[in-house]
C-alpha cells in the first residue's frame, strides 16, 4: 500500500493547491491578453504584405505607363522614318527611369530598328534583335494591347531578372505598325523588398503569373530562375479564390512551420506572400507560462516556510501521542497510568484519552493470545502428519520437471502436466494460459478467460490460483468446485506449489523454444548472406559452409567431379578438398593457395573463366574463431568482386580515352597558334582565318567534351536537372534539324513526318529534348554509308506516351550489340568511332535525360538497313 503523507504534508499540500489554482486563473487570463497582442501582430503582418503588394503593382505600372507614353509619341516619328528622334527619346526615358535595362523600338515583324542603350552591361556592344519568337510579343500581335512578359533571366550580355513591357505603334486607323519595348529591372526591385523589416525572422516571397520567383531568401534570381509550381504554399493561394489571406503552413522541404499572410498584385497577377517562424509567434506564450512556473515554484517554497510555522505546535502534540504509543509497544509500560498533559487541539486530549483505554484492553486480549499459543502448540503434532502428505505431492510435482526439448506443443505439455497430478486430486483442474484452456481430457484453444470461466464451469464456486512468467505471458489455475465440495488448506498449498512449478516448467520451455528459433534464424541469415562463408575446425575439418560459397565451388566446369558435385558435405569434408577445389575452379598458382593459408597472404584474388562468357572475379579472406580467447578454428570469406574488376577497367577506358580526345585538339589548337605567332612570316588574312576556324573548332570540341562528362556526372550523382515545361513538339523538331553542322547534312534528306496534329505540345525541357534528338541525328548522319543519307523523324502517340523517333538508313547494329550501346564509354565500331571522333558517352546522356523525365529510350535495326531510335515522354495528365 502507498504510504500515507504526515499530517504536516498533508497541510503543506493543501496550502499549495490553493496557491497553485491562484496562479493558474492569473496566468489564463494573462495568456488572454497575450493572444490579443499576437492577434494584433499577424493584423500588422497583413497590412505590410497590402503594402507590398501596391508597391509592386505601382513600381510595374509606372513602367508600363512610360511605355505606353512613349508608343504614342514614338508612332508619328517612326511613321516618318525618324529613328534620330526616337533613339534621343529612348535615352531620356533610360536617364529619367533606370530601371528599364533595354529599351527596342521595332517593327511589325518583331526586329528591332532602334535600341538604347548601345551597349551591354558587360561593355559588350549591343545589335538589333528580332522578339517575333517571344511569347509576349505574339500576344501582343493578337490583343494590340499592352503586355507584361513573365519573369525571365536576361539574354546576351546581362544576368539581371527581368519582366518585359511592349506596347503598339498605332496608325491614325488603329493598325499596328510597329512596337516599343522595354526591359525592367527586377533585382533592384527584389533588393528593395529585402531589405525591409518584417519583424523578427520574418521574410517575404514574390512570384509572377508563372511562379516563377521574383524574391525569394532562399534563392538567388541573378543565379538561377526558380519555379515554385509545386510548392504547398503556391497550391494554396491558387486554389483559394480570395485576393488575399494567412494560414499555418507545417512544410517538409524546407522542414519549417510558418504563418503566411498573402496578396494577389492585381492587374499582373503576381503573389507576395510575408512569413513568419511558428516558433516567432508563440515564443511570447512560451515565456509567460515559464514566468508562471517561474512564480509558481517561488511561492511554493514560501507556502512550505508559513506551513511549517503555522504546524509546529499540531506537530508536537502528535509527537507526544506516538512517544507514548512506542514506549508502550516496547514494554516501558508495566502497568496502568494516566499519560501527561499535553498542550493542543482537543480533538488531540480525546484521543489521548481513548487510546489509553485501548490499551487496557490491548493487556487483557494479550492473556487470551497466551491461551491459544498453548492450544497451537497441540495443532503442530497434527501439522507434522500433513507436511508428511505434502512431502509425497510434492515428489509427485518434481516428477513433472521434464526435459524442455520435448515434442510436445505448449497444449499438450500443460495437459500432460495435469494427467501426472491426477492421482493426487479429486477436483476438476484447469489451466487457462494466453488464449488456452487446458484440462486433462479437452484443449480448448482462443478463449478469453471470462468467457472460458462462464460457459465451463460446472460448480457454483472456484478457487484460482496464479501462474506468473513474465507481464505478457500469464495465467491461472482454476479448481471447478462441484456441489458442496470445497478445497482443504493442504490443497491450497499443493496447487500452490504446482502452479509455481508450472510457472517454472513453462519459462524453461519459452526459453528453449526461443534459443532454437535464434538458432534458425542466425543460420537463415548465414544462408542468405551475400558473400560466401565457411569454418573449419582445430583438426582442418569443415564444420560449416554456406549455400553462397557451396554454388561458388559448383561452377559449371566442376562436372569433372562427378555426382558429387553441389553436396557440400562430401565434396568439402576437410582442408584438403577446400584447397584441391580452389585449384581446380580457379586460375590461381598454388604456391600463392598456400601462402594465403599459411596466413603470408593476407587475402588472395581468385579468377573464373568461363567458356563464353566473361570472367569473374573473387577475393578469399580468412579469419581466426576465437571463444573464450581461445582459437577453436578458422574461417574464409569469399566475396564476388566481379563488379569492382568491371568498375576499374570502367575507369582505365576512360583515362584512355580521356587523354586521346583531348590530346588531338590540343595540338591541332597548339600547332595554329605556333604558326600565327611566327613573327617572320607574314600570313595571309585568309589563311590566319582559316587557321583560328580550325582553332575555334578544336575549342568547341573541347567543350563538348567537358560538358559530356558533367552530363554524366550529374546523372552519376543524382543531380540531373529538367526544368519541364508544356513546348511545342513541331518547333523543337524543326530547330534541333536547322542546328546540325552543315557537312553532316550533305548528300542528306532529312524529313519530319508530324502524326499529330500541328501546334501540339507536352511537357518536358526544351534545351535536353533538342540535345537528345541533335545527338540521335548526328549519329544517324554518321554511321551511315547510304547514298543519299535519308532521316525520317516521326511525331506520335504510343499507350501513354509522346513518342518522336529518328529512324536512318545506316550501317545498323547487331543483336548482340544493342543492348550495350547505351553503357558508357562503349562503340560500336571502334574504326569507325576513330574515324568521326567520340566519347562513346552520347547516348548515356541520352538515356539519363530520359530517365530524369520519367520516359525511356529504345531502340531497333536491322544491320546493313538502318536503325530507329524512339524516345517516350509520359503525357501530363490533360496534356493535349
Amino acid at each position: 500500500m502507498k504510504e500515507a503523507r504526515s499530517f504536516k504534508k498533508e497541510l503543506i499540500y493543501s496550502f499549495l493547491t490553493i496557491a497553485f489554482f491562484s496562479i493558474a486563473f492569473l496566468g489564463v487570463f494573462q495568456i488572454y491578453q497575450l493572444s490579443s497582442l499576437v492577434n494584433e501582430n499577424q493584423k500588422s503582418q497583413s497590412k505590410t504584405t497590402k503594402f507590398l503588394a501596391d508597391y509592386i503593382s505601382n513600381y510595374v505600372s509606372e513602367h508600363k505607363k512610360v511605355i505606353q507614353t512613349e508608343a504614342l509619341n514614338a508612332g508619328r516619328l517612326f511613321k516618318e522614318g525618324d529613328m534620330q528622334a526616337i533613339q534621343s527619346q529612348l535615352k531620356d526615358i533610360k536617364t529619367n527611369y533606370p530601371g528599364f535595362v533595354n529599351m527596342y523600338v521595332g517593327d511589325t515583324r518583331g526586329q528591332s530598328l532602334v535600341f538604347y542603350p548601345e551597349v551591354y552591361t558587360d561593355g559588350a556592344k549591343r545589335g538589333n534583335l528580332n522578339f517575333s519568337d517571344r511569347s509576349y510579343y505574339k500576344e501582343l500581335l493578337k490583343t494590340k494591347k499592352t503586355v507584361v512578359s513573365p519573369v525571365f533571366h536576361g539574354r546576351g550580355g546581362t544576368d539581371m531578372l527581368l519582366v518585359t513591357i511592349v506596347s503598339p505603334l498605332l496608325d491614325e486607323k488603329e493598325e499596328m505598325i510597329g512596337y516599343v519595348l522595354g526591359a525592367l529591372d527586377l533585382n533592384a526591385l527584389g533588393e528593395h523588398i529585402q531589405r525591409r523589416n518584417f519583424g523578427e525572422e520574418g521574410y517575404t516571397v514574390v512570384i509572377d503569373q508563372e511562379k516563377n520567383v521574383i524574391v525569394h531568401p532562399r534563392f538567388d534570381p541573378r543565379r538561377e530562375l526558380v519555379n515554385l509550381s509545386k510548392s504547398e504554399i503556391a497550391g494554396y493561394i491558387d486554389s483559394n479564390k480570395a485576393d488575399r489571406g494567412s494560414r499555418f503552413f507545417n512544410l517538409k522541404d524546407p522542414s519549417e512551420n510558418i504563418y503566411i499572410t498573402y496578396e494577389k498584385v492585381s492587374p499582373l497577377n503576381w503573389t507576395v506572400w510575408v512569413a513568419k517562424p511558428t516558433d516567432v509567434i508563440t515564443k511570447t506564450y512560451k515565456n509567460a507560462i515559464m514566468t508562471i512556473l517561474v512564480f509558481l515554484l517561488l511561492t511554493a517554497f514560501v507556502m512550505v516556510g508559513v506551513s511549517l510555522v503555522l504546524t509546529n505546535r499540531l506537530e508536537k502534540s502528535i509527537h507526544r501521542l506516538l512517544d507514548y504509543i512506542k514506549d508502550y509497544t516496547k514494554g516501558v509500560k508495566e502497568k496502568d497510568s494516566k499519560p501527561q498533559k499535553i498542550q493542543g487541539p482537543k480533538e488531540m486530549k480525546e484521543l489521548f484519552y481513548y487510546f489509553n483505554n485501548m490499551i487496557d484492553e490491548v493487556e487483557k486480549n494479550k492473556r487470551g493470545l497466551m491461551k491459544l499459543n498453548r492450544e497451537l502448540e497441540a495443532r503442530v503434532q497434527e501439522r507434522t502428519g500433513i507436511l508428511e502428505k505434502k512431502n509425497s505431492e510434492l515428489k509427485a510435482v518434481n516428477k513433472l520437471i521434464t526435459s524442455v526439448s520435448t515434442d510436445k506443443d505448449l497444449a499438450h505439455f500443460i495437459q500432460y502436466c495435469l494427467q501426472e497430478i491426477e492421482q493426487f486430486m479429486d477436483y476438476s483442474i484447469h489451466v487457462c494460459f494466453n488464449d488456452l484452456a487446458v484440462t486433462n481430457r479437452r484443449i480448448f484453444t482462443n478463449q478469453n478467460l471470462m468467457h472460458y470461466l462462464n460457459s465451463h464451469m460446472v460448480g457454483e464456486q472456484q478457487y484460482m490460483e496464479p501462474i506468473q512468467i513474465e507481464k505478457n505471458n500469464r495465467g491461472f489455475l482454476v479448481v471447478d468446485l462441484s456441489g458442496r465440495q470445497s478445497i482443504t488448506v493442504s490443497d491450497q498449498e499443493f496447487l500452490r506449489t504446482f502452479a509455481g512449478s508450472l510457472a517454472v516448467m513453462l519459462q524453461n520451455k519459452f526459453l528453449f523454444e526461443e534459443t532454437r528459433n535464434k538458432h534458425a534464424v542466425l543460420k537463415a541469415v548465414l544462408e542468405s548472406m551475400s558473400e560466401g562463408l565457411m569454418l573449419l575446425n582445430n583438426q582442418k575439418e569443415v564444420e560449416y559452409v554456406n549455400e553462397f560459397f557451396l554454388n561458388v565451388v559448383s561452377l559449371e566446369d566442376s562436372g569433372k567431379q562427378g555426382d558429387e558435385v553441389g553436396v557440400g558435405e562430401k565434396v568439402l569434408a576437410n582442408f584438403d578438398d577446400v584447397f584441391n577445389r580452389l585449384l581446380l575452379l580457379f586460375d590461381v598458382d598454388k604456391e600463392d593457395l598456400t601462402a594465403f593459408f599459411a596466413d603470408d597472404i593476407g587475402e588472395l584474388k581468385l579468377e573464373y573463366k568461363q567458356s563464353s562468357k566473361k570472367s569473374k572475379y573473387y577475393l578469399l579472406h580468412n579469419f581466426s574463431v576465437m571463444l573464450d580467447e581461445e582459437e577453436i578454428g578458422e574461417g574464409l570469406v569469399l566475396r564476388d568482386i566481379t563488379k569492382e574488376e568491371e568498375i576499374d577497367l570502367l575507369k582505365n577506358n576512360l583515362i584512355s580515352l580521356t587523354s586521346h580526345e583531348f590530346k588531338t585538339p590540343i595540338t591541332t589548337i597548339k600547332g595554329g597558334v605556333e604558326t600565327l605567332l611566327r613573327s617572320e612570316v607574314e600570313w595571309d588574312p585568309e589563311f590566319k582565318q582559316e587557321i583560328l576556324e580550325g582553332v575555334h573548332e578544336d575549342i568547341e570540341r573541347i567543350e563538348h567534351l567537358v560538358n559530356d562528362w558533367l552530363d554524366i556526372s550529374k546523372i552519376d550523382s543524382g543531380t540531373m536537372y529538367v526544368e519541364r515545361n508544356t513546348i511545342r513538339a513541331d518547333h523543337i523538331i524543326e530547330l534541333s534539324m536547322e542546328l546540325i553542322p552543315e557537312q553532316l547534312t550533305e548528300d542528306a534528306i532529312l524529313t519530319f513526318d508530324n502524326r499529330l496534329r500541328e501546334g501540339f505540345t507536352f511537357f518536358a525541357d526544351k534545351m535536353r529534348v533538342q540535345q537528345v534528338l541533335i545527338n540521335l541525328i548526328t549519329n544517324a548522319l554518321r554511321y551511315n554509308d547510304s547514298s543519299p543519307k535519308t532521316i525520317v523523324i516521326t511525331l506520335d502517340r504510343e499507350e501513354g506516351y509522346t513518342t518522336i523517333s529518328v529512324a536512318d538508313n545506316g550501317i545498323g547494329i547487331s543483336d548482340d550489340q544493342l543492348e550495350k550501346i547505351f553503357n558508357r564509354f562503349y562503340q560500336v565500331d571502334v574504326t569507325a568511332t576513330r574515324r568521326t571522333g567520340g566519347t562513346g558517352l552520347g547516348l548515356a546522356i541520352c538515356t539519363g535525360i530520359m530517365e530524369a523525365h520519367e520516359g525511356k529510350i529504345k531502340v531497333q535495326s536491322n544491320p546493313g538497313n538502318g536503325s530507329v531510335f524512339t524516345l517516350y515522354f509520359p503525357e501530363k495528365e490533360g496534356e493535349e
